[in-house]
């Protein structure tokens, strides 16, 4: 079995702090197309929908609160571990 790819698993990370593909693309100095394709990937390798769409915006999936939770961990101790 393959390992979750770490860039799809943060661009993940941010669309779901930001709220939306466009708001992530713009903090990370990507396109939405770039965004969407990478979060695509992710869907791909855990076999299953990370968002739902809610009107014009997204609304994370079971699946996708329970990635969320984990890659904050995850994203929050790197970051701490750089500040220190």
């Amino acid at each position: 079995m393959s390992h979750i790819n770490y860039n799809h698993l943060y661009y993940f990370w941010h669309v779901y702090k930001e709220g939306s593909v466009v708001g992530a693309a713009e903090a990370l100095y990507l396109t939405p197309q770039t965004i969407t394709g990478q979060i695509r990937a992710l869907e791909e390798r855990l076999q299953g929908k990370l968002f739902k769409r809610k009107g014009r915006g997204l609304e994370p999936s079971e699946l996708g609160e329970l990635v969320y939770r984990y890659a904050d961990k995850m994203f929050t101790l790197s970051r701490k571990c750089w500040i220190l």
